[in-house]
């Protein structure tokens, strides 16, 4: 067995990706094909200054014999293989677009137009548009805000289990494990109920694509059952912006198809640059992740145990396990409650990055989120601990806040007055705020965080979901989906 661990361990450590770009990238060469810059410097002086001669030299196209990602046959086919093996999948592809072509992805190759899918409302955009495309009919788990928490943070099994039995014509079950916030939902048991029901389980793993590599972290998704798994491998494991992985076990979820689906989705211009970001990250993770991962945990621990002893502060931890459908929680993850200060997460972001330099992950009505990584150090927790230990003589304010009414009461789903593809490519137009009850929907309102739509295209606006954005937006709230962030006008179906 130790013979075994070390072999792997000697495998792991190759980046055949990584090693073959290099060769392609110095060699001795006078290029006449694309890209234009010919690996060169750019004639920018400060675009030059910024990256140096390297990035361009190894920003290289398939021509000239560098594998191609649509058709690997050399090195960028081993490192996939080795990343497979890494990461405990029978295949995994490269993303270029990020997790967001990877859900696209998912939904195309396992759900048919007309077809069901089961998934919680609590869904990332990308997920809504996967679904748009495949012409796909959501089937929605109702937002469960954690009574704690006061958000949601996980999939809820009991009404799972009640709308697979209403919808046996249900094609998949799609979830989102880790939440943003690194709340992990029972996946395991989402695995064992879908596949009960003869459904692949498809799982947005874009926040965990460190799970399973340390004994503190959850177990990733596809250790416990999951079909086809979708990770931001850029969100923690230190590839480059846009870089992220597909995984898959074979059986319930064609592979061929999957394939087939990205050929079409992603560019056919692959950037070299990202997909050497991967292989580097996967040699990292599978033969140091341990160890570094030691450390990050560490440094969370410590940063969590110190949060909790300051005035008007709490850190969210284990206590979070058990309620609103958590099954496990990600302690590289700083879930900070800033109420306490009569601060909004909002402001508290804004006074950090003002004052401190500090950016956080994200910010909400009560708290800010604070993301660890393998690049972490003393150093830069001890700068988060100075700026939270600083926030109560910035804002010159404490105690009596309370928010949890406006977070915990989520707007019940508006009817569906039309589909949602209709309703995304039916003739609209702008329709004045308060004018709009009663209109159907022609496009998504999602406040973020946390991400959940409060409107989907052809849902029939009512009253619950306007008083519900005019109050999130009035903390602070960023809109996205729709044409008008203000949400002065709200898109109708004309």
């Amino acid at each position: 067995m130790k013979r075994d661990v070390r072999d792997r361990s000697s495998r792991q450590s190759a980046v055949p990706f990584v090693k073959d770009l290099c060769r392609h990238a110095y060699g001795a060469r006078v290029s006449f094909h694309m890209p234009g810059h010919k690996q060169r410097p750019s004639r920018n002086p400060d675009l030059a200054c910024l990256w140096g001669d390297g990035l361009f030299r190894s920003d290289l196209s398939e021509i000239g014999g560098l594998d191609y990602l649509h058709a690997p046959q050399g090195a960028l086919r081993q490192a996939q293989a080795l990343a497979a093996e890494a990461f405990g999948a029978d295949a995994t592809l490269f993303l270029v677009n990020g997790s967001t072509v990877g859900n696209h992805a998912a939904l195309l190759s396992c759900v048919g137009a007309g077809q069901k899918v089961l998934m919680p409302r609590a869904s990332h955009r990308s997920v809504y548009a996967g679904v748009l495309l495949s012409d796909a009919v959501p089937v929605f788990l109702p937002p469960l805000a954690h009574p704690d928490a006061a958000v949601p943070l996980a999939a809820d099994l009991e009404p799972m289990e009640a709308l697979l039995k209403a919808h046996p014509d249900i094609a998949a079950v799609h979830i989102t494990s880790p939440s943003y916030y690194g709340t992990a939902s029972d996946v395991a048991a989402c695995a064992r109920l879908a596949h009960r029901y003869g459904v692949p389980l498809l799982v947005d793993e874009a926040h965990g694509a460190h799970f399973g590599f340390h004994p503190a972290l959850p177990p990733s998704a596809l250790e416990c059952g999951a079909d086809l798994v979708i990770q931001s491998t850029h969100k923690t494991l230190g590839s480059l912006y846009q870089s992220s992985m597909l995984h898959l076990k074979r059986g319930r979820v064609d592979a061929r198809r999957v394939e087939q689906v990205l050929a079409m989705l992603q560019s056919s211009s692959p950037s070299a640059l990202l997909l050497a970001s991967l292989d580097a990250a996967r040699a990292t993770m599978a033969t140091e992740g341990r160890a570094l991962l030691d450390q990050t945990v560490t440094l969370a621990e410590q940063a969590r145990a110190k949060i909790r002893t300051l005035r008007g502060l709490w850190c969210y931890g284990h206590d979070l396990v058990g309620a609103g459908g958590v099954q496990a929680v990600d302690p590289t993850k700083l879930m900070i409650r800033v109420s306490g200060l009569r601060l909004t997460g909002f402001e508290a972001r804004d006074l950090l990055r003002e004052h401190h330099g500090v950016e956080v992950e994200l910010a909400d009505p009560e708290h800010v989120l604070c993301s660890l990584t393998l690049q972490d150090t003393a150093e830069s927790v001890a700068a988060l601990i100075h700026g939270l230990q600083h926030l109560p003589c910035l804002c010159g304010r404490e105690g009596g806040r309370n928010q949890r009414a406006l977070q915990a009461c989520w707007p019940r789903m508006p009817e569906q007055a039309m589909g949602t593809r209709a309703a995304t490519f039916a003739p609209s137009r702008p329709c004045a705020f308060r004018e709009a009850m009663g209109q159907v929907c022609a496009e998504s309102v999602i406040p973020y965080p946390p991400g959940i739509p409060v409107l989907l295209p052809g849902e029939r606006i009512d009253a619950q979901a306007l008083a519900f954005l005019e109050a999130w937006i009035a903390e602070g709230a960023h809109i996205v989906g729709a044409a008008d962030p203000d949400l002065k006008t709200i898109q109708v179906v004309a």
